[in-house]
């Protein structure tokens, strides 16, 4: 084909392109209609064609330098890696999270009640023989507790008993996102079984050793660290109902969907267990009364519902 008729048969092609890069350029990609998308990613794969055809017939020609300057344009535009920006990590922070947990609001208290459940069976389980304890719990740590109870409170571990209870909580959070993908029946058995940790726990502290002290060292980092659990759960369960119930959409483009929100939902997990990382680190060891630990973890519930419900109230209003 010569030149003139390969510009002439296909000037209309990488006009229209022109036309979408510039829309780009001054509007963004996202601005596009689903349609308007797959038109541009359409032309923009024939121009890229014609550009290889160029380069073998017309080297030399300005059509082939025409074209490069077009795809390469349209290439960045296409893969352009997007720019850091921190004033959209603070307002997911600000108003993101709050609002999808708002939205998931379903899930997260079924998630709270099945962790609930677990812990109110093992915990009338076990106090009414202690013995159920090991089911739940490793038997040295039982053990452990109850020696511990002889030798009087000051024996006690508290600190490293709190550390198991963190490093066990992030580890459920994680696996209560990830095995969403069994249908949400993983999902329910992390719930399950770490509720039923938590009542064992629970049981045997106020059977054998001090409850005040014990709970001044767990909840000043745990209501965030449950409260984290809890939305992982409900990030989980999402997944496993997209695939169980997909609706209109098939159950590809249902878990991906899905997929996309638990995720969202992810971010601000990890931004909670951080919170509650610090807190254990630096607060929970500190030579203080247990009351005002317990105090301190009574604020950071009431900080956490002021902070859900903020931005809730505002979306109301508008």
């Amino acid at each position: 084909m010569k030149e003139e008729q390969f510009i002439q048969k296909n000037s209309n092609i990488w006009k229209e392109l022109e036309m979408f890069s510039s829309k780009i350029n001054n509007k963004g990609i996202k601005s596009f209609s689903s349609t308007e998308i797959k038109r541009f990613l359409h032309i923009f794969r024939l121009s890229s064609h014609h550009l290889a055809y160029a380069r073998t017939h017309y080297p030399q020609d300005k059509v082939t330098g025409y074209l490069n300057s077009l795809v390469g344009k349209c290439h960045n535009q296409v893969y352009a890696v997007k720019k850091f920006n921190p004033k959209e990590i603070l307002n997911y922070i600000y108003t993101g999270f709050p609002k999808l947990l708002k939205e998931n609001k379903a899930y997260i208290y079924a998630s709270t009640a099945i962790f609930a459940l677990g812990f109110l069976i093992t915990l009338i389980m076990v106090i009414n023989d202690i013995t159920n304890a090991y089911i739940f719990l490793p038997e040295n740590l039982v053990e452990g507790l109850k020696q511990g109870a002889k030798g009087g409170a000051g024996n006690w571990n508290y600190p490293l008993m709190s550390s198991y209870i963190m490093v066990n909580n992030i580890t459920v959070a994680i696996k209560a996102f990830v095995f969403g993908i069994t249908l949400g029946i993983g999902t329910i058995y992390v719930l399950l079984m770490n509720g039923a940790m938590l009542g064992t726990f629970t049981a045997v502290i106020y059977m054998y050793g001090d409850p005040v002290n014990f709970w001044s060292l767990i909840l000043p980092h745990g209501v965030i660290e449950l409260t984290a659990i809890f939305i992982a759960g409900a990030a989980g369960l999402i997944i496993g109902r997209s695939i169980l119930v997909p609706g209109e959409l098939s159950r590809k483009h249902a878990l991906i969907k899905s997929s996309k929100k638990a995720v969202s939902l992810i971010a601000g997990i990890v931004f909670m267990l951080i919170i509650a990382g610090i807190i254990e680190g630096f607060f929970t060891p500190l030579n203080i009364s247990e009351a005002f630990k317990l105090i301190f973890a009574f604020l950071t519930a009431v900080i956490l519902a002021l902070y859900f419900y903020i931005p809730y109230k505002k979306s109301k209003s508008i």
